[in-house]
Order: structure tokens, then sequence, then C-alpha cells
């Protein structure tokens, strides 16, 4: 039976609902019940005419204005920070902002304060967030909300056509994060395996930036795009302008997944990690050598005397995962084999030929072993 045809019969049998007796009502029910199959309750109230109508009693609000207002200045004062973080600090961060005479509150609502639970805070968080938003003045956009100006690619560019590199940044901070330190800025083509590497003092988006100009002023090829992580020395708004400026594509791999920036990971370890290992390098003397055996000595036998293979395909075999890579060359021969004909490609054709590549690398290794001391090192010296 339709649902309409449910609601006429009800209407159909209600005034001899209201007029018959006890007995004959029950009868009516169990009619009504049997025919439709709504429950005796909810049978009931159709058989009557009316619905019961349920109102909501509303309890007063135990969170009341006062406590929202104490909240945002607790909020602002901890930078915002979520939830989680917040409530177990909040009965330390109030005492302190009173003690200081940057909030004033009651002892109602700083009791409520000091027993408001994570779920409420994260509700009325919520809300105070539209409010702070709408406020906001600065034209710097957090790197949580720049990524949205920056496309996601799981692998990166697939392409064949040199010129998208894949960057990522190598930190020499020895044993610890702490104090300044330099880092190496690593980027590697995707369709030859051509590899730039910098030293640059710090992560600073200036820095990185101008790196990335530096290598974009040495590549054999021009610069297409660029292919990072999610750190802030690349998710920010100076590298995301000159990007747009140079007329070069900008895209990010995933959060915490470092495939996505697979190529770049790889060199990391062998063009860096096994060459200058995991000391802290923290002078202007260290950086100076750095810099010097990037670009006079690795990046000539890396690029000219070192062959890669590239990956072609991949099958799975009974469950066995097999790939299939190219002949190895190097990566100016994939350059040249990709048509770039340029007077650069031709003086490093000339260079290669002058080169004696044994030479070279006892040179790079004589160099290696020369390593200047570290800041720490000296200064205790």
């Amino acid at each position: 039976m339709r649902i309409g045809a449910r609601y006429d019969l009800a209407r159909e049998l209600s005034q001899a609902y209201w007029l018959g007796s006890r007995a004959e009502k029950g009868a009516l029910l169990d009619h009504f019940c049997g025919v439709t199959g709504y429950h005796r309750k909810y049978a009931l109230t159709l058989l009557r005419g009316r619905r019961r109508v349920r109102s909501r009693r509303r309890r007063k609000p135990v969170y009341d204005e006062r406590v929202r207002a104490a909240l945002r200045v607790a909020w602002e004062a901890c930078g915002y920070i979520c939830a989680e973080r917040l409530r177990g600090y909040l009965p330390e961060l109030i005492s302190s902002l009173v003690y200081h005479r940057a909030l004033v509150v009651d002892e109602e609502t700083r009791a409520k304060l000091e027993r408001i639970s994570t779920a409420t805070l994260k509700r009325l968080m919520r809300q105070l967030r539209t409010q702070i938003r709408g406020r906001r003045l600065s034209t710097t956009r957090p790197g949580t909300l720049l990524r949205r100006d920056i496309p996601v690619e799981l692998s990166a560019y697939e392409h064949n056509v040199p010129g998208y590199l894949e960057i990522d940044l190598v930190a020499h901070c020895g044993q610890s994060g702490a104090g300044h330190f330099i880092n190496t800025l690593c980027a590697t083509d995707l369709a030859t395996g051509w590899t730039e590497r910098i030293a640059i003092s710090g992560k600073s988006r200036e820095a990185v930036v101008a790196a990335i100009a530096a290598m974009n002023a040495v590549l054999p090829f021009p610069l297409l795009g660029i292919h990072s992580d999610n750190g802030s020395e690349f998710i920010n708004e100076l590298l995301l302008k000159w990007c747009r400026a140079q007329n070069v594509g900008f895209t990010r791999g995933r959060p915490y997944r470092k495939n996505d920036n697979a190529h770049v990971e790889q060199k990391n370890w062998t063009l860096v990690r096994k060459l200058i290992g995991y000391d802290r390098l923290d002078s202007q003397e260290q950086l100076v050598w750095l810099n010097a055996l990037y670009d006079q000595l690795l990046r000539p036998y890396n690029n000219l005397f070192q062959p890669v293979m590239k990956l072609v395909a991949e099958e799975r075999i009974d469950g066995r995962l097999r790939k299939r890579y190219d002949i190895a060359r190097t990566p100016l021969d994939r350059i040249i084999a990709a048509g770039i004909d340029t007077p650069q490609t031709k003086r490093l054709q000339a260079q290669r030929l002058a080169t004696n590549p044994l030479a070279l690398k006892r040179r790079i290794d004589r160099t290696l072993a020369t390593m200047p001391a570290a800041l720490e090192v000296q200064q205790s010296a």
C-alpha cells in the first residue's frame, strides 16, 4: 500500500474510531496496523487525527559569550594552536594572562575555561575561526592555504622532454638540527637524469629562490617545471611568484610521501650523502668549499661521465613486480638524443672530450679528504 493510500485510510477510519467503543477501537486499530504495517503507537496518532509535536527544550548555554571572549584572547596568545594542544595548557595560560593583566575574567568564567572539554573547544574554535579570518588584514597566506595554488602530482612530471625538475633540500646538520647549518639544494631532471646541486646557508625562502634561479642560468635546457615536497622552504609566496614570472610550472607531492619525489630522493643519497656524509657543515669556509666541489668537480663528473638508466615499464608476473629499464646513458647523451643542440651542449661535449674521467675522479677523492673543519671544532681549537 502506498503512503498516500495509508493516510487516506487513516482519515476514513478516524471518525469511526472516535465514535466506537473500547472494543471497536481495538478492532479498528488491529485492522489498520495489519493493513499498513505501522506500529500501534504511530497508528494511534494517525487515527486520532493529530500528530504529536515534540517541543524541544533548549537549555541555557553553559559556555556563554564571556567564555567565548576569554577563549578568543587565550587562543590568540598561544598562536591559534589546535584544541588538543590548547586543552592541557589552558589553565596555565589563563593564569599567565590574568597575571599580566591581558585578560580579566570572573571566577565562574575561569572555572568554566578550566573544565572545558576538547570537543567543546573545537566547536567554539570553529565559530571563532570565521571571525578571525574575516578580520585578518595581512596579505601573506599561510602555507596550508597556499597549497591550493600549487597542484599535487603523484608521480611528478611523466615527460620525455628535458626541463622538468624534482627539487629537495639535504640538511648537513650532523647529530642535531639546532642552530644554523648548510643545506644542499638538489635538483634532478626527470627525462635525462641531469642533476644540479647548490649549497646554501640555512633554508630561507630567499636563499632557495636564489639557488633555483642560479640553477636555471646554468641548465643546458630551458626550465619548464619544478616539483617539490611540502616544506615551507618551497611552499611559499616568493617561489610561487618567481615561477609565475619565469613561466615555470610548479607542483608538489603529497605530505609524508617521499615516493612522490623518488628521483631526487635517490640522488640525495648517491650524489650527496655517499660523498659528503652526515657531518655538520656550518661555516662560511665549508660553504665555499662545498659549492666549488659541486660546480667544478661533481657537476661535470656526474652529468658527463656517469650513465643513468630510466624506467621504461613495470609489469607484475606471478605476484612479482618486474621492471624494465632502457640502455644506460649519461645525462648529456640523453640531452643530445632529445634534440637539444645549443652552444652550451656543444661546450659540454668539448669539455667531455678534453677531460680525463679517472683524473677527475681522483681529484674528487682528494678534495673530499680535505673538507674544512666545522665551525664548532674551529672555535674549540
